[in-house]
């Protein structure tokens, strides 16, 4: 008896084993470039009203495809006029899941706006993908987000994934382009990657002891799944190097002498996190995975560090450990307040998610914006799987509910990094970044970035003046005022 409960525990041990590994997701990548197919990672419809490229990196974060971002590169530099977007997925994502038809469809809403039919402009999606998604069983996939989050740590902390945005957002600012624009995006694990990587580029320094700009315009992370303590550093590095000036409505260099002048516009702002206020998996459960994890590591101890924009008061560094920034009391410094219902603008031209044109057609007013729908989920109908078709038109959904949002300025540090959080009825929970109303608030913060100017052109972007180092007098002295 004993020998044959054995073979059958043996037998059943190697079942689960097998089915286990069944279930891993496909390391890829799954648009590799051939040798008969030398562009397979670049896609787009006939009319080439957009394009689509696909940049897949591993586990340790090395491209698995070099000629993919080589791909990317050329087509942005065959662009006169691009409008680039770059995104990296989040967790229970990759380069073959329903975030691959989400973000195409954003990009071609992009692509049927009026303002960019009649500018001939070039908009170019990039999907930077990684292995998000590491088990195909529903419920089993849900023990891999603690080693999906170390592996989008180590995407973030390896040199490829920076220097692939820097070339991407470079070949888009290429001698000769008559207009060029670069936006960042990430989501979940990957703003985490996103907040991770161009951190260091914000604040990094050339030999000459000035400081770099960084070659993108824009940066926007969405419920990004990742602690708070380097957060905490970027905006206290942030008000170290940057006074608000109200009169002025902008940020404006504490350095002394010739560089004093460095300004940036306070709806400009390097970085803006955004978070659903319903987000459980940021708000509740990452809290106490990292609690649990501390206790496991016997991790009690915990230097206490400044507040940005506290004056002086410090906390302990285990509440920015176990916070993401979205969630966390002490970097929250904007919010999206409701202002009641409003009327839709007259002359819209679209049918789909008319607050997206309707916020993006016109310069933003006292940082306020509209959205267009309920956010109960009409989307999910769409994109099941990575496949989009660009020959359909989503219909409307015959049920606007059109309201009036606005930024407010909350308290905290006031810097040009904005941690904003974001009522339900925008972004849903964890994974709602792609609705109607979220696309519609992100429309109302790209026009913000780049205004439009009298013939109803976008103002050309210009690269944010970076302050040196002020001098620590000052700095004391500002702070007491």
């Amino acid at each position: 008896m004993r020998s044959s409960n054995s073979i059958w525990d043996r037998g059943l041990f190697a079942l689960a084993l097998m089915t286990l590994l069944w279930s891993c997701a496909e390391y890829g990548p799954y648009h590799a470039n051939t040798s008969s197919e030398p562009l397979n990672s670049v896609r787009g419809p006939a009319d080439g009203r957009y394009k689509f490229a696909f940049i897949e990196f591993g586990d340790q974060g090395s491209a698995l495809d070099t000629s993919q971002r080589a791909a990317a590169i050329n087509v942005i530099r065959q662009a006169q006029r691009p409008l680039l977007f770059v995104y990296i997925h989040g967790w229970m994502n990759n380069a073959n899941s329903g975030d691959v038809c989400r973000f195409e469809h954003f990009i071609d809403m992009v692509s049927r706006l009026p303002e960019v039919t009649h500018g001939k402009i070039n908009v170019i999606g990039v999907y930077i993908a990684w292995r998000g998604k590491d088990l195909t069983i529903p419920g089993l996939d849900l023990l891999t987000f603690w080693n999906r989050k170390l592996t989008g740590g180590a995407v973030a902390a390896q040199n490829s994934c920076l220097a692939t945005i820097n070339e991407l957002a470079l070949a888009a600012r290429e001698p000769g382009k008559q207009v060029h624009h670069c936006v960042l995006m990430g989501h979940s694990f990957g703003g985490l990657v996103l907040s991770n990587t161009i951190s260091h580029s914000i604040l990094d320094a050339s030999s000459t002891g000035a400081r770099n700009a960084s070659p993108w315009d824009m940066a926007v992370a969405f419920n990004p799944a990742d602690d708070s303590i380097g957060t905490r550093q970027l905006l206290s590095e942030l008000d170290y190097l940057y006074k608000y000036d109200p009169t002025r409505g902008a940020y404006v260099g504490r350095t002394p002498g010739a560089e004093e002048g460095a300004v940036m516009s306070e709806n400009r702002p390097l970085l803006i996190v955004l978070q659903s206020e319903n987000d459980q998996a940021t708000g509740k459960f990452f809290p106490i995975g990292q609690s649990l994890a501390n206790t496991v590591n016997l991790h009690y101890h915990w230097d206490k560090v400044p507040v940005p924009g506290g004056n002086g008061q410090k906390v302990s560094e285990g509440e920015f450990q176990t916070h993401t920034p979205g969630n966390d009391k002490y970097l929250v410094n904007f919010n999206v307040v409701p202002l009641g219902e409003a009327t839709a603008p007259s002359r819209l031209s679209t049918y789909e998610n008319r607050a997206f044109e309707a916020n993006v057609r016109q310069n933003v007013r006292g940082r306020t914006f509209f959205t267009s729908e309920k956010n109960n989920g009409h989307e999910k109908q769409f994109c099941r799987g990575p496949d989009y078709n660009p020959n359909e038109t989503r219909p409307p959904t015959g049920n606007e509910d059109w309201r009036r949002w606005e930024f407010v300025y909350s308290g905290n540090a006031h810097v040009p990094c904005w941690i904003v959080r974001v009522p339900k009825e925008i972004i849903w929970g964890h994974g709602g970044l792609w609705s109607d109303n979220s696309v519609a608030m992100l429309g109302a913060l790209y026009r913000m970035h780049f205004p439009l100017n009298a013939e109803g052109r976008s103002v050309p972007s210009q690269r944010a003046s970076i302050p040196n180092a002020p001098d620590t007098q000052k700095l004391n002295q500002d702070k007491l005022h």
